[in-house]
């Protein structure tokens, strides 16, 4: 199992608030439309987008089994990778502290083409939190 991380963000809101807006489709998809996605919809419990490069990638909502998880996503097909999201959120002050994880399934080679664009996606993510929340 690979695990690739974002940076852990310092953000001045609430966890409670952060953890909210994650679970909101529209603002998850806000955060991911500021970096290397086009095309997301989401419609119930599933999400979907491309990357960079035409890759689609489909997500449904599952249960959090990682300590400080406020979302966690399980792909589904036809997405190409096997992977988990979690987005971890843990109060700190009067903000709290987040970041991105991913567990994946991945074979040397396709980790070589997949890892580059996840840490890119990720790192999006926690600038666009920035972005939203604003830096602790």
């Amino acid at each position: 199992m690979t695990r690739i991380e974002s940076p852990e963000v310092a953000l001045a809101a609430p966890a409670d608030e952060v953890a909210r807006g994650l679970n909101d489709w529209d603002v998850f998809g806000a955060l991911l439309g500021q970096g290397p996605v086009s095309d997301f919809t989401h419609d119930g419990a599933q999400c979907s987008f491309k990357v960079t490069g035409g890759v689609a990638i489909h997500l449904r909502r599952a249960q959090p089994e990682v300590d400080g998880s406020v979302l966690c996503l399980n792909t589904v097909a036809p997405t190409p990778v096997k992977f988990t999201l979690n987005a971890l959120v843990k109060p700190d002050g009067e903000g709290c502290r987040c970041r991105v994880q991913c567990d994946a399934e991945l074979n040397p080679f396709t980790r070589m083409m997949v890892e580059p664009a996840l840490n890119g996606l990720f790192g999006q993510m926690a600038s666009a939190l920035h972005a939203r929340y604003g830096a602790a």
